[in-house]
């Protein structure tokens, strides 16, 4: 079964009809009965207001609302520059300054709080989707498929069908026809269901896209313009590019016949006995966990010997584990014992974030003794408590180490009580990897950064190292109930 959500950019605030275009597709959805997800960018929310469309934002409250960023623009500074300009918590600050509220803006003028967030211009800043999962959306499209940072996510730019039909991006400046002919119903959903079974093939999520503007509009020349507006990396003053500008429209006989393939399409997807039509709102039902789990102490030894032997994450009682997890509950059994003289029955799921900074690796592997594992393990349980993440470089009283050395030297002290019921009086282990495997799957190397919002010779490097680094967060998704 492959789950399939149909999603809307709502986010063009230049072009009117593109309201008119919303309107008739939430219309259109709304018939069908089939659940559709929109993604609007609180400035467009606003504009809408500003223009009484009350007929439009009543049409919207029948659908799934889910958030687009505050600014179509990614104003007053694109994400994925100040996330790889500052440091991580203070680019979470200001994502958080900015988003908050647009947030707050969508959920008032649609009446839903968004479920979920999904970037512009294939952005991509960990401190941004930090911050919208602080701000209390409930997940990311956008991500991998699975638990990322403790954020439930799904993907979203390489499982994309588009369901625009005949239209582009790609204008030819000599051969602009106007009126444009009008489309072919049947030809855009041949093209649309070829698209589809590409997808299917190897895929268990779809998600088609769409832009209400393209419904009616023959051209979206703004975003030729789009360089000039971000030639700095940042919004320019002057002047302003042809975003500002309408579009040449399409064709009353067009925009007929466009939103009738829509139509054939909601008939065609109907008729599919392998596909599940859903939301982000019953995909998170389905996945979501208990706030605040609990494993016992020798659950806690199986773990402990499986992430020794695989740095990875780890899926096993009724839920998974990222290595992050696993080291964050080791520190607290060590912590636990120095403070109560006896190892803890119950241990509480800990849910850091991986590190923000480059873990520290020892190529030679790590001895140390128990008095400065312990000190170190003490470091670590203060640090998550303070910032909710492993730290990436730590020192252990006497010895500097990495996460990845930490996880493996705390597994191993814990093994050996286990095995001989004394606890070791020092620990040895062999160079060990500062990421786990994960990092080097497409789980982490199938997300992207590129962008028209980027200046010449952007450094990708700091948003790739934090991602990477992040890894250390990574889990699957064990579905708690099934569509």
């Amino acid at each position: 079964m492959t789950d399939v959500v149909f999603a809307l950019d709502v986010e063009d605030v230049y072009n009117p009809e593109s309201d008119d275009a919303l309107l008739e597709l939430c219309r259109i959805f709304a018939e069908a009965e089939i659940p559709l997800s929109l993604f609007v960018a609180a400035e467009k929310a606003r504009v809408m207001r500003q223009r009484g469309r009350r007929d439009v934002i009543e049409a919207m409250a029948a659908h799934e609302i889910c958030y687009h960023g505050n600014y179509w623009g990614d104003f007053p500074e694109p994400a994925t520059r100040y996330g790889a300009r500052l440091p991580f918590d203070e680019a979470v600050s200001l994502a958080l300054s900015v988003e908050s509220k647009g947030l707050h803006d969508v959920a008032e003028i649609t009446g839903q709080f968004p479920v979920a967030w999904c970037c512009h211009q294939a952005q991509q800043s960990l401190p941004q989707q930090y911050a919208l999962k602080l701000a209390g959306v409930r997940c990311w499209a956008g991500g991998p498929r699975g638990w990322f940072m403790n954020w439930l996510s799904w993907p979203r730019s390489n499982c994309t069908v588009s369901f625009q039909g005949d239209w582009a991006t790609e204008v030819d400046p000599m051969n602009r026809p106007t009126p444009k002919p009008a489309a072919d119903p049947e030809t855009d959903l041949k093209q649309t269901q070829e698209a589809f079974e590409q997808r299917i093939a190897n895929q268990d999520f779809v998600s088609f896209a769409g832009h209400p503007v393209c419904w009616v509009t023959s051209e979206w020349g703004g975003l030729y313009d789009y360089a000039t507006l971000f030639r700095h990396g940042t919004a320019g003053p002057y002047p302003r590019p042809r975003i500002s500008a309408p579009a040449n429209p399409r064709s009353p006989e067009d925009r007929a016949a466009a939103l009738e393939y829509v139509r054939k399409l909601m008939r065609w997807i109907k008729t599919r006995k392998d596909v599940n039509l859903t939301t982000y709102t019953e995909l998170c039902d389905r996945d979501e966990e208990a706030s605040t789990p609990w494993i016992t102490w020798p659950q806690l030894v199986d773990l402990a010997r499986k992430v020794s032997t695989n740095l990875d994450a780890v899926t096993a009682y009724g839920t998974s584990f990222s290595p992050a997890d696993i080291l964050g509950m080791l520190v607290f059994a060590v912590n636990y014992l120095w403070e109560q003289s006896t190892w803890p029955e119950q241990i509480p799921v800990q849910r850091p974030l991986g590190p923000v900074e480059a873990p520290l690796s020892n190529p030679r592997g790590v001895a140390i003794d128990r008095r400065s594992l312990i000190a170190g393990c003490l470091a670590a349980h203060t640090f998550m408590m303070d910032d909710r993440r492993i730290p990436g470089k730590l020192r252990a009283s006497r010895v500097d180490v990495g996460p990845s050395e930490l996880l493996h030297l705390l597994a191993a002290f814990v093994l050996e009580w286990e095995n001989t019921g004394k606890l070791p009086g020092n620990v040895s282990i062999d160079a060990v990897p500062p990421l786990p495997g994960v990092v080097d799957t497409h789980i982490i190397q199938d997300r992207r950064f590129g962008s028209t919002n980027m200046p010449a010779d952007w450094d990708m490097t700091p948003l790739w190292d934090l991602l990477k680094w992040q890894s250390w967060s990574y889990r699957p998704a064990v579905p708690g109930r099934t569509a």
